[in-house]
């Protein structure tokens, strides 16, 4: 029952909010960066108008004018990757020492080279994880080598 209730709830809401003659205007203040301006009206209320925050963390401030309603979100993304050109870290892989025989399974040497391209003077600490292939297994004194 609690589902008919909320959705009563939202029905009434909606009613009571809603307007044929609704004209709004908002205004998203950017810290640094000039403000950006959205009109909401009867023809595009349904329409998704969106603007990226320049700096994050900052002080930003939204202005509203007219009549009606307007439904704003913020959302905040982590874990986003990076554009390669701005990654920080470069990673370049060859085979090397290649023989494959019929008598032996193949065998290579995978060579990994990684360096730190970005703008600071340090990276602080850098993870690189290698996956197997599957049917390849390590040669174990390689592993001390790393």
């Amino acid at each position: 029952q609690d589902t008919v209730v909320a959705l009563q709830a939202l029905a009434q809401y909606g009613y009571i909010t809603f307007s044929k003659k609704s004209l709004n205007t908002v205004k998203v203040n950017f810290m640094d960066s000039p403000s950006k301006a959205f009109q909401v009206n009867k023809k595009n209320r349904f329409l998704l108008q969106q603007a990226s925050l320049s700096t994050v963390p900052g002080n930003y401030s939204v202005e509203v004018n007219g009549t009606g309603c307007v439904y704003l979100q913020t959302t905040l993304r982590y874990n986003v990757h990076l554009p390669k050109k701005v990654a920080g870290f470069s990673l370049s892989i060859r085979m090397d020492n290649v023989s494959c025989t019929s008598n032996f399974p193949p065998k290579f040497d995978l060579v990994l080279s990684s360096s730190y391209t970005g703008s600071r003077k340090v990276s602080n600490m850098a993870i690189i994880d290698v996956k197997m292939l599957s049917g390849f297994v390590p040669v174990r004194s390689s592993l001390k080598k790393v």
